[in-house]
């Protein structure tokens, strides 16, 4: 709960906004001028808070920048991320490239942690005996599953006795997002050259849109004479956190009357998955059909792409540099090992699986299983600048399906501090509870593969 109970003062609440604000801006002009971050598609919140890595106070101390304050930010903006994910309104269809994409993202969790587990046991047995096993179990979590749950779940684990376990976690994403926008962007642009494709226009590399091409974002859905509409939505969103703090604290209460105090962390570590709940649920129950119409997915969407934006950049601010440099080598291992195996298994499923636009279903998926879904969304742009192809729509309808097939991961990984204390067997247990976990998945994976016609899949791909 500590990123729940942490004390801010409203003026550093307010001196912290103004600081990310200010470096979001720098980064925005910075991708702008700077050819570097154009060619690698890098996006402005990851260089405003690289930016801010550099000029806080544990490098150059030139702005007030407090690591705790930066990693409460990033479990709060999570929580609001999950509550727009759940009131906007997508369109629910299972193609064959939705559920492959969906198999394929929750194949790669598993196969992330059992590779980084695996690697942090030898590790810890023969090299760094202070290190936790537990630190490889971080690398799905930044890689896959980005870098709020790495913090969230993280944070938790340090009341198990895991010291500074959230800021690892956020080391970890941090080394995704250089492996999604640069290892990708290297073999996007080798595609390129290979094949001819048209490359992105020159509004994505700069991030500045012209004149005569800026769409409309949200519409007004209430007359401004009464409230303003945009009010109205954040207000909305503030309501569902007040119930996501009253059920997460009501668990809480229920476990602690239990004699389960242990779980406590955990229960307030999902509270994402709470909100996001909750969000559904309103949607669909208190707001649905014509009560609900005055919510503008517009509006919505503008303010998820802004949670997220403060999101990265706190994220990235929130990294301790003496424990990620304490612990460098054996995380620079576990990501190296982890991000190769990711592009091997992706190279081969994609091209397996898929008859038609193989790469940019590649490029997609490895952006997003080392970064977040903007990422994969990002460098689809690049050999499909129009979003011609199903692949941008796929990549999203299935991070649903992966996210309900791969909430029992989210279980499993919590074990061995919630059932076994942290002991040595508690994360072999782990370990092969998460192989046996993969070889269901591939199996169901098969058995739809296999259900599926050829005939129905030519035509679900030529979509």
């Amino acid at each position: 709960m500590e990123a729940w109970s942490l004390q801010i003062s409203t003026g550093d609440l307010m001196i912290d906004f103004s600081v990310l604000g200010a470096l979001l801006l720098v980064g925005t002009w910075l991708r702008k001028n700077v050819g570097f971050f154009q060619r690698f598609l890098v996006p402005n919140s990851l260089i405003a808070g690289f930016a801010g890595l550099l000029l806080g106070g544990e490098l150059l101390g030139l702005i007030p920048i407090d690591g705790a304050r930066m990693g409460a930010y990033v479990y709060h903006l999570l929580a609001l991320t999950f509550i727009c994910v759940g009131l906007f309104k997508t369109e629910q269809k299972h193609s064959w490239g939705v559920m492959n994409l969906g198999f394929m993202q929750v194949a790669i969790m598993l196969l992330q942690g059992i590779i980084g587990l695996s690697l942090a046991l030898a590790i810890s047995l023969t090299l760094v005996s202070d290190l936790n096993p537990a630190t490889g179990i971080l690398l799905p979590l930044g890689f896959a599953m980005g870098p709020g749950i790495a913090y969230s779940i993280g944070q938790s684990w340090e009341a198990f006795g895991f010291p500074n376990a959230g800021s690892m976690g956020l080391t970890f994403a941090a080394i995704g997002f250089l492996f999604a926008y640069f290892w990708g962007m290297f073999s996007v642009n080798r595609e390129v050259t290979r094949n001819g494709k048209n490359d992105v226009p020159q509004y994505i590399r700069s991030g500045i849109r012209e004149d005569g091409n800026r769409p409309v974002g949200s519409r007004q859905t209430f007359s401004s004479a009464a409230i303003e509409p945009f009010a109205v939505h954040l207000a909305l969103i503030g309501a569902i956190y007040l119930g996501t703090y009253w059920i997460t604290e009501g668990l809480a209460q229920l476990l602690m009357s239990a004699g389960l105090e242990a779980e406590v962390p955990v229960i307030w570590s999902f509270h994402f998955i709470i909100a996001n709940v909750v969000s559904l649920g309103s949607r669909k129950w208190l707001l649905g059909g014509k009560r609900g119409d005055w919510i503008d997915d517009g509006t919505i969407h503008r303010l998820t792409g802004t949670f997220a934006e403060y999101l990265i950049a706190a994220s990235i601010m929130a990294i301790s540099l003496s424990i990620a440099w304490r612990f460098a080598l054996p995380m620079a291992l576990i990501c190296l090992i982890g991000g190769y195996l990711t592009y091997l298994f992706l190279k081969w499923a994609c091209w397996k699986v898929f008859k038609k636009h193989q790469f940019e279903r590649f490029i997609g998926m490895f952006a997003q299983m080392t970064g977040t879904i903007s990422s994969g969304l990002a460098l689809i742009r690049v050999t499909d600048p129009n979003y011609e192809t199903p692949v941008a729509q796929e990549l999203v309808l299935s991070s649903g399906m992966a996210l309900t097939f791969g909430f029992p991961l989210l279980i499993l990984i919590n074990l061995p501090f919630t059932l076994f204390q942290g002991e040595l067997r508690g994360f072999v247990i782990v370990l092969c509870l998460m192989v046996a976990y993969l070889a269901l998945i591939g199996l169901a994976w098969y058995a739809y593969y296999r259900k599926v016609s050829s005939q129905d899949r030519e035509s679900s791909i030529s979509t």
